[in-house]
Order: structure tokens, then sequence, then C-alpha cells
């Protein structure tokens, strides 16, 4: 599902990450860990083609990252503000992705299915600035699993994210079990729900 060869990105003369080496299957969650500034975000935002690579290349399904046909099978959680309109409500926020990635007919009912699964439904109404960091997580999330994606990507996830609402999280993973997933993290603890562990070491 996502492979990488000779992966690499600079600014200027500091490097982030280079040379990395992956091959990522169907249904495999990849854990990347690593200390403040070691290079996670930046590679999650190659990932995702909202940053190029410096060296080396990335696919996704065989499609270069970044393209219209790769960008169709990401879904991406980087950040619980990115992209969220303040002035909506949490589900109209929701509606604004699922124009993009779903047939009429589904929109309605995968929005409404997918606040159930991660408790987004006790505040769909809400408008998004009223709404706390941890209920934007969740909307941030939900927003990133329209649309079925093969590949999901995650900056952090349960950072603002209360016990039951992670566990919300991870259930709604579990449902997926085709779901090639990158979740990064500055610690390691949810390395029992994930299949490989990749450790950044920060800028040389």
């Amino acid at each position: 599902m996502l492979r990488l060869r000779g992966a690499g990105r600079r600014f200027g003369r500091r490097t982030v990450f280079a040379d990395l080496d992956l091959d990522l299957p169907a249904g495999v969650r990849l854990l990347v860990v690593g200390g403040n500034g070691s290079g996670k975000t930046t590679l999650l935002r190659c990932l995702a083609g909202t940053l190029t690579l410096s060296a080396g290349r990335a696919t996704v399904a065989g499609h270069p990252v970044g393209s219209p046909a790769a960008r169709h099978l990401v879904g991406v959680g980087l950040a619980t503000d990115l992209g969220l309109y303040e002035q909506l409500t949490a589900r109209d926020n929701l509606m604004l992705v699922a124009r993009l990635r779903l047939p009429v007919p589904d929109r309605s009912a995968e929005v409404r299915r997918l606040e159930g699964e991660l408790g987004v439904d006790t505040f769909s109404g809400t408008p998004i600035r009223h709404c706390s960091t941890g209920m934007r997580a969740r909307v941030t999330i939900a927003r990133a699993l329209l649309g079925d994606p093969k590949l999901l990507l995650l900056d952090e996830p349960g950072r603002s994210l209360d016990d039951p609402a992670r566990e919300l999280l991870w259930a709604a993973l579990d449902r997926r079990p085709r779901l090639g997933c990158v979740i990064a993290s500055p610690h390691d603890t949810d390395r029992e729900r994930c299949d490989r562990l990749l450790t950044l070491t920060g800028p040389r």
C-alpha cells in the first residue's frame, strides 16, 4: 500500500530524515516515534503530498504521493484545527469533505455513521469555534476516515483525546482491518496497538 525508497527531506542544509526504505502492506499499522523535532510531522506531510521529498520517492498503491490518485486513497489527520471551519458545525465540516469524497446518496449516512463511531454525534450541531481541543480532534479523525481511505495518516491523534475517546479511535481502526496506518507519536506507548515501529532521530 505504501512504499518508500531512499526517501529524504531537507530544509536548507538541515537533513530531517534520509534514506528511508519502507514497504507497508494493506492492514498494517506503523507507529512513528521520536522526540519533538525529530521529523514525524514532516514525514507525514511528505506522505500526504503537502511537502515534496528532497530525495527518493514514495508511492501509495503505486501512485506517486501527492498525485490525485494517491490523494483519493489517503485519509489525513495532521492537526486538530487544520482545515476546520470555525463558523460551521462539526457535522457541516464533515459534510464538506463528504461532498468531495463520496457520491451523493452515501454522504449523510456515512457522516452519521462516523459521528457515532467517534462520539461526534453528541456535539454534531455545535460550531467548531465552541468545541474543545478533544472535540476538534474527533472531528479531524472522522474527517480523515471519510470515503473509506486505504491509507490513514495521523499525527499524535491521542494528544488531545481522553481515554474513552482514544478507545473509540482504536475501535474504529479495528473495524477496518485492511486499512494501512501511519501514526506519529512522541512516545511508544501505543506500540502494542501497532504492528511495526519506525524511530526518527531528528535533524542532522
